[in-house]
């Protein structure tokens, strides 16, 4: 139990109380709408978090493979279209941020290195650029009670091989966790289409949350992530 969410285990609703350690820099009032730029932005997740961020007053950057698949258009609403697997798109974007959204996704083992390599890339443009705050969407911690809910599930978890994916995506977010960004990895159970409540849990370290949360309640915790110094470098998991 070496990462630092292990330190401590914490459940909380909504907008609760919770703890957060590391260094973070003084936050000024201008600051309270910032650039931002959004990989996955034409995702199902991504495109919430693109139009929550408008909402909010923040100033858009969407990264999006093919901006056909991205039909928001605002005066802040800026669409890079480009792969995030080129080092030198990424970059490119990156210039000027204040901070980064991440809801990326790829299926299959192929998509997990994918997913790992974009990481990469993202990671080092931040840091090229001193662009401090990166909240990023990640699976839920694969250990029993949270990958497999339910008795069978729980029955069966010992003798289940973790898949060679998430051991890629686990060493990713370590490698994430040991940089010196303002990160905050943000671990839902299980992301649904259904509407924003508005409410939702959150657990640091390993209580169990209900599982399930709308994409439109994650995306919007993820937003609150750019301002909010609570989670910072920690890899809070959300649930209904």
């Amino acid at each position: 139990m070496n990462k630092p969410d292990d330190l401590f285990t914490i459940s909380v609703i909504g907008r609760g109380d919770t703890v957060a350690y590391g260094p973070t820099r003084e936050q000024r009032l201008e600051e309270l709408t910032i650039p931002v730029l959004i990989f996955g932005a034409s995702g199902r997740t991504g495109r919430l978090l693109v139009e929550q961020a408008l909402s909010a007053g923040h100033t858009v950057t969407a990264f999006v493979r093919n901006r056909s698949n991205l039909s928001a258009r605002h005066p802040k609403l800026h669409i890079v279209e480009g792969d995030v697997l080129n080092p030198d798109a990424v970059d490119a974007a990156m210039l000027g941020q204040r901070a980064v959204v991440s809801a990326l996704g790829f299926s299959g083992r192929k998509g997990t290195e994918s997913l790992v390599k974009a990481m990469e890339n993202i990671v080092a443009a931040m840091r090229k650029y001193r662009v401090h705050r990166l909240i990023c969407m990640a699976p839920p911690p694969a250990r029993e009670g949270w990958a497999r809910r339910g008795l069978i599930g729980r029955l069966l978890s010992p003798f289940l091989p973790k898949a060679p994916a998430i051991h890629a995506w686990e060493r990713q977010l370590d490698s994430i966790r040991g940089s010196p960004l303002e990160w905050v990895l943000v671990r839902p159970t299980r992301l649904t289409d259904e509407p924003a409540r508005g409410t939702y849990q959150v657990s640091v370290g390993w209580a169990e949350v209900p599982e399930g949360i709308s994409r439109a309640d994650a995306a919007m915790f993820m937003l609150e992530q750019l301002q909010g110094r609570r989670y910072v470098r920690l890899s809070p998991v959300l649930g209904g």
